[in-house]
Order: C-alpha cells, then sequence, then structure tokens
C-alpha cells in the first residue's frame, strides 16, 4: 500500500495530440481536442474528443478588516451556469479578475479590489494557485486573501465600459462563512478562501 500522495511520472510527452481547432472565438476561445495518452498500466487509450473553454487566467481576493473582523464580498450577475438552469444568477463571490497581459497576479488582485469595492488592499498573502474544472477550463486561478480598512466599503461598483454592475457587502467573518454552510455563497473558490481565513487569520496579522 503506498501512504504517500505521488503523481504519476507522466507529462506533456505522453500526450498525442491528433488535432486541435479552435471553433469559436469572441470574449474566450473553444478549442476542439482529440488526442490519445499513456494510460497508468503505461499502455495507450483510444482517440478522446474534448472541447475546452479557454479564457485569460484569473486572480480572486478576499480582504479581511481584522478591527472589524469582517470581509467584503461581492455581487453581481453571473449568466454561465446559474441562468441556463433557472437558478438565481446574481452569485455573492469573493473579487476577482482577468490577469492583463504582463501583469501580476498580486497587481490584478489589488487593482479588482479596488475597480469592484473601493478596497484599498494591505497585506496580501497568497493562498493557491489551480485549476476550478480542470476537464473543460483552461483557466488558471491565483488565490489571495488581504488585509483591508473595510470601514468606508460598501456601495455599487465596476467599470461602465464593462457594463459591470457589482454590489460591495461588508460582511461580519462568522456570517460569511456561515453562509457557504446555508447556501447563500456557492462559488467553491469564496468558500475555500472562507475555509483557508478560518484558520489562518494570524498569518494576515
Amino acid at each position: 500500500m503506498d501512504l504517500k500522495l505521488t503523481p504519476a511520472e507522466y507529462g506533456p510527452g505522453d500526450v498525442e495530440v491528433l488535432r486541435e481547432d479552435t471553433v469559436w472565438r469572441e470574449w474566450g476561445r473553444v478549442v476542439i481536442y482529440e488526442y490519445r495518452h499513456k494510460r497508468h498500466d503505461g499502455t495507450w487509450s483510444g482517440i478522446v474528443r474534448r472541447e475546452m473553454h479557454a479564457v485569460r487566467n484569473t486572480a480572486s481576493v478576499l480582504p479581511w478588516d481584522p478591527a472589524l473582523d469582517a470581509v467584503v464580498l461581492t455581487e453581481q450577475l453571473r449568466m454561465v451556469g446559474l441562468f441556463q438552469r433557472a437558478e438565481r444568477p446574481w452569485v455573492i463571490e469573493c473579487i476577482a479578475g482577468m490577469i492583463d497581459e504582463g501583469e501580476d497576479p498580486g497587481e490584478t488582485a489589488r487593482r479588482e479590489a479596488e475597480e469592484e469595492t473601493g478596497a484599498r488592499i494591505g497585506k496580501l498573502v497568497p493562498v493557491m494557485s489551480g485549476y476550478t474544472s480542470p476537464g473543460a477550463w483552461g483557466e488558471k486561478s491565483h488565490l489571495f486573501a488581504a488585509t483591508a480598512n473595510l470601514s468606508q466599503v460598501g456601495g455599487f461598483h465596476g467599470l461602465a465600459s464593462e457594463n459591470e454592475d457589482i454590489r460591495a457587502l461588508v460582511v461580519p467573518f462568522d456570517e460569511a462563512f456561515a453562509a457557504v454552510s446555508d447556501g447563500r455563497i456557492e462559488d467553491v473558490k469564496t468558500a475555500l478562501l472562507l475555509h483557508w481565513l478560518a484558520v489562518n487569520k494570524d498569518k494576515l496579522l
């Protein structure tokens, strides 16, 4: 029995791409791949066909005010994934945005915090970088926690040029954390950051 989490010693050279076509391009791209790959037993798979939605990488941040023990969250319309299921498409989540070309993810986090909530970030701590749905989405997410003075934060924000309509919500940490369990927060990256903050507040002080 192997009690260690040891990744298989495979890499890009163990995937043979037979077809790669961009079939749609606008806000993002949809790319069709046909490929085969090494299997865990060392043999080769049959041909697999998958589509991938490719967008720019993103940075997300959860600002926390130690004096208030509160966080700032956002609420805005998110069409993809909710409206098509006839669910309420206004989503409560942490601050997030796409990384501009040549921009550091931490710079994106600070910029988006001001654009979406008016909050000016103090200490910024990387939490993790990873993929939300690696089987279908090409986006890599960089997650941060931060400190900020939230005493004057709130109201409505967003870039008019992007038709953004964002409501900034300053919420006591305990209420935000409880909202993950009661369903008010359904966004996974926000839940992850709230759970991280629950046990790592000292790393921001």
